[in-house]
C-alpha cells in the first residue's frame, strides 16, 4: 500500500464525513420534522386551558384535602359542644378525628346497587368454596371407606382359610356358617355350575357376608374353638396362653406390633 493512500482503519475517513454519525441523533429530515411537530404538539397541549370537568375535579380534590378552618360555621357549632381540634368526637373522645371520606360513584346505577352486586359476588364465591370443600371431604371419605372395605375383605378371606383348615384338621365336614369357609369350597358344596347367571348370583350372595359383624363372629370362633389368633398367626396351648401371648382379638390391638 502506498503512503498516498489512506488507511481505511484510520480516522481520516471519518474526518471527511460532513454528517455527524454519532448514535442517538436524528439525521433523516422526515424523522426530524416529525419529532419537531410532536414536540410542538405536546407544548401546545400543556398550555391548553383545562375544561370545566377537569377544573371541577381539581377544586373537589383541593376541597377534600383542605381541613375545615376555625371560621367555618360547622366547626364553631362543634366547638360549642366541647369539640377541640385534633381530638375525637364524643364525651370520651373516642370517636373519629377526621371527617367521613366522600366516595364518588362513577356509575349511573341506583344507590346500593353496586354494593348489592358485590355482596352477590361474595356470596357466590363463598358458596363455591364451601361446595368445593364438601366435595373434597366426600372424596376423602370415599377413599377411606374403600380402603377400609378392602382391608375388611383381606382379613375376612384370611380368617376363612384359617377356619376351614383348622376345622378340616378336626374332621369337621360342614362349616357352622357358610361364610366360615372359603368361597371356592362353598361353591363346590352347593354344586354351582359354570353357568354365568348362577355364578353371578352366588358371588353376590357370598359378597354380602363380608361385614364387620361377621368378621368379629369368625374371629371369636377361631379364638374360642381353635385357640387361634389370625393376626398373630399362632395356635395357643390353652386360653391362658392365648390371653398372655396375644394382645387382643382385633386388628387395632396388633397395629403396634
Amino acid at each position: 500500500m502506498s503512503d498516498s493512500e489512506d488507511d481505511y482503519m484510520s480516522d481520516k475517513l471519518l474526518m471527511k464525513c460532513d454528517e455527524d454519525v454519532r448514535p442517538g441523533l436524528v439525521f433523516n429530515r422526515t424523522t426530524k420534522r416529525k419529532y419537531e411537530l410532536e414536540k410542538k404538539r405536546q407544548e401546545l397541549s400543556a398550555k391548553k386551558p383545562k375544561n370545566s370537568k377537569e377544573r371541577e375535579e381539581e377544586r373537589r380534590q383541593e376541597g377534600l384535602n383542605t381541613a375545615i378552618s376555625n371560621d367555618n360555621k360547622g366547626f364553631k357549632l362543634l366547638e360549642k359542644m366541647g369539640f377541640k381540634q385534633g381530638q375525637g368526637l364524643g364525651k370520651s373522645q373516642s370517636g373519629i378525628t377526621e371527617p367521613i371520606k366522600i366516595e364518588l360513584r362513577s356509575g349511573k346505577s341506583g344507590v346500593g346497587l353496586e354494593s348489592h352486586f358485590k355482596e352477590k359476588v361474595t356470596r357466590k364465591k363463598v358458596h363455591k368454596e364451601e361446595t368445593l370443600a364438601k366435595k373434597m371431604d366426600a372424596f376423602h371419605t370415599s377413599i377411606k371407606n374403600k380402603q377400609a372395605q378392602k382391608l375388611l375383605c383381606k382379613d375376612f378371606v384370611k380368617a376363612q382359610r384359617a377356619c376351614e383348615d383348622l376345622d378340616l384338621r378336626k374332621n369337621t365336614d360342614e362349616p357352622i356358617q357358610e361364610f366360615y369357609w372359603t368361597r371356592e369350597t362353598i361353591k363346590k358344596k352347593r354344586g354351582v355350575q359354570d353357568d354365568e347367571e348362577e355364578e353371578e348370583q352366588f358371588n353376590e350372595e357370598f359378597d354380602s357376608y363380608f361385614t364387620d359383624e361377621n368378621l368379629s363372629e369368625l374371629i371369636h370362633y377361631l379364638r374360642n374353638t381353635h385357640l387361634y389368633c389370625m393376626f398373630c398367626a399362632f395356635v395357643a396351648t390353652d386360653e391362658n396362653d392365648l390371653s398372655t401371648s396375644c394382645p387382643g382379638p382385633n386388628r387395632s390391638d396388633h397395629d403396634d406390633d
